[in-house]
C-alpha cells in the first residue's frame, strides 16, 4: 500500500502543480548529501520517514460480517482496521534558491487543495477502500519537531520543507497472495576498471502459471518457467507460483513448459505483473519438433516452426 501511496502522491503533483516529468523529477529517496549531489535537474522529494498509529481514529469494537460466516444467516466477527499515519517530509531541489522556493510553494498549494486523497488519483490497492484517507499538510503536530536534527542525520544543511501526513487503513487480518517484488542494489566493478564500484539495481519478482485466463483460474503446479535472456529457471509450487531473484532491470521473455504445453510472453522488470497462461482444457498431444524448438510448437516440412521469429529474437505472445 505504501508504494501505491507514493504513486498516488506523484500523480497528484503531476496534475496539481502541474509538473512536467521531462523537466522536473519526483523522488521518494532519503535526501542525503550523496543523493542531492547526484541530481541532474530540479526535483521534488517526498521522503517517507515515519509510520505511527493514529489513536484518535482507533476503533476497538468489532463489526459483524455475515459473508465471513460462511453459512446462511450466519455471522462472524471482524476486527475494525487500524489507522496509520504515513508521514512524509517534502522538499524541493534546484540550482537557484528562487527556483526551489517557487517550486516548493506550488507543491504546497497543490497538496493543500485536498483534505482527503482524491479518488481520481488513487493507485493500486488504494482504489475501492471502504475507509476515507484524510491528509494533513504543514501541521505543527508532525513527528519532526526540530528540522536541524533531521538535516543533521542527512548530513546536509537545513533547507525549507513541510510535513505531509496521510492516514491509511491497515487490516492486520488481510492475507496477501501476490508475491512480493523487491528491488536490490548491488555494488559491482569491472575487472579491468580501476574506478569506483558501480551500482547495479536488481529485482526480485514472481507470478503465477494459470490454466486459462482470469484471476480465478487454477494454478499449474510443477511447470518449468524460464527467463530466456538470463538462462534462469524456476519451478512452480503447489499453488502455481514461481519467482526469480537478482534480475537486472530490462525487458525479458518468460517461457513456461509442462509436458507438451508451451506459452511465453515478454515482460518488463520491474513491471505490473508476470503471470503466464496455459490454454484451458486438456494438454495437447506431443508433436514432433526439431532439437531446440519449444515444446508444443509444431514443425513444418523444413523442420522449422511456422511463422518462426528471426534468429536470436523471442516470439512474443
Amino acid at each position: 500500500m505504501l508504494h501505491d501511496l507514493d504513486e498516488t502522491i506523484k500523480d497528484m503533483l503531476v496534475r496539481g502543480v502541474p509538473l512536467d516529468l521531462s523537466e522536473i523529477d519526483i523522488s521518494f529517496e532519503a535526501p542525503t548529501s550523496e543523493w542531492s549531489a547526484s541530481l541532474a535537474r530540479p526535483t521534488v522529494n517526498c521522503y517517507l520517514y515515519h509510520l505511527v498509529e493514529n489513536q484518535e481514529l482507533r476503533q476497538n469494537q468489532w463489526e459483524m460480517d455475515r459473508v465471513l460466516g460462511g453459512r446462511r444467516n450466519g455471522t462472524a466477527r471482524h476486527r475494525m482496521p487500524f489507522r496509520v499515519d504515513a508521514c512524509y517530509y517534502v522538499t524541493s531541489w534546484a540550482n537557484e534558491p528562487e527556483d526551489e522556493h517557487r517550486l516548493l510553494w506550488r507543491v504546497l498549494a497543490s497538496l493543500m487543495r485536498h483534505s482527503f486523497l482524491p479518488k481520481d488519483c488513487l493507485q493500486g490497492t488504494l482504489t475501492g477502500q471502504d475507509w476515507p484517507m484524510p491528509t494533513r499538510v504543514a501541521q505543527p503536530e508532525a513527528p519532526i519537531k526540530n528540522p536541524s536534527d533531521f538535516w543533521s542525520s542527512m548530513e546536509g544543511p537545513i533547507r525549507a520543507g513541510f510535513n505531509y501526513i496521510v492516514t491509511l487503513p491497515l487490516d492486520p487480518e488481510r492475507m496477501f497472495e501476490i508475491p512480493l517484488v523487491l528491488t536490490r542494489r548491488v555494488r559491482a566493478r569491472l575487472l579491468d576498471d580501476p574506478g569506483p564500484a558501480q551500482e547495479l539495481v536488481t529485482i526480485q519478482f514472481g507470478g503465477w502459471v494459470r490454466r486459462g485466463a482470469g484471476a480465478d483460474s487454477p494454478g499449474v503446479a510443477g511447470a518449468e518457467v524460464l527467463l530466456v535472456e538470463r538462462g534462469l529457471q524456476a519451478t512452480t509450487d503447489a499453488a502455481g507460483r514461481f519467482g526469480f531473484d537478482r534480475v537486472p532491470r530490462g525487458r525479458y521473455t518468460l517461457r513456461v513448459t509442462i509436458d507438451s504445453e508451451y506459452a511465453e510472453r515478454t515482460v518488463d522488470v520491474p513491471g505490473e505483473e508476470y503471470d503466464l497462461v496455459l490454454p484451458a482444457g486438456a494438454a495437447p498431444a506431443s508433436m514432433d519438433r526439431t532439437p531446440g524448438a519449444a515444446p508444443g510448437a509444431p514443425s513444418d516440412a523444413s523442420g522449422s516452426p511456422p511463422d518462426a521469429p528471426p534468429s536470436g529474437k523471442s516470439r512474443r505472445r
